[in-house]
């Protein structure tokens, strides 16, 4: 079957999970170097690998929030730059559902397991982006970055999903536990 060559891209870069990465790609690169820029302009004191952290940690919740809040403003932003015509995406302000009910356990499915394997760099990224972080500080301010995207997602259209919040902080609980084991591990290694 023959694609004309804008058709399979517009597919591919709309449609597809790939896509939809490549879309948020360069928005996430643009705040991460503005952020590092501005905060370590005159900053001599802190280390270059705390730095280059804290710009990655700033990506990574960037893209976050363009693929779990904005993805259909980023849709359209990336369509209209694109293309001429009307892209058809409507959102639906305001407009989002609601599911508090607990049910991810009655069925695995690549959504379950995006929700937690999404927040998995959480709790890599954000201690080394910090000076002293704890397991406690890391769990508790990703639990709250859970909660906000997840009580702004019906504002944007999208659904507010209790199984959604249950994975993400699982996700985070499970990447912060390893990344600390690890370090302590590291730590009594040292001579």
């Amino acid at each position: 079957m023959y694609f004309p060559v804008d058709m399979t891209f517009q597919y591919f870069f709309f449609d597809t999970y790939i896509g939809y990465f490549l879309q948020a790609l360069p928005i996430s690169l643009l705040f991460g170097t503005i952020y590092g820029i501005v905060r370590y302009r005159n900053d001599k004191e802190t280390l270059i690998s705390r730095k280059l952290f804290s710009c990655s940690f700033v990506c990574y919740i960037t893209g976050l929030v363009c693929l779990v809040i904005g993805l259909d403003l980023m849709r359209i932003f990336w369509h209209n730059l694109f293309y001429p015509t009307d892209s058809s995406i409507v959102i639906d302000w305001f407009g989002g559902d609601f599911d508090l009910i607990p049910d991810f356990f009655n069925y695995i499915s690549g959504e379950t397991i995006g929700n937690f394997l999404m927040f998995l760099p959480f709790g890599i990224l954000y201690p080394l982006s910090q000076k002293d972080p704890t397991w406690k500080k890391c769990v508790i301010k990703g639990l709250i970055v859970v909660s906000v995207i997840e009580v702004l997602q019906p504002v944007f259209g999208r659904a507010f999903d209790i199984n959604d919040i249950i994975l993400n902080s699982l996700g985070i609980v499970t990447s912060t536990s390893i990344f600390f084991w690890a370090k302590k591990i590291l730590v009594k290694a040292k001579p």
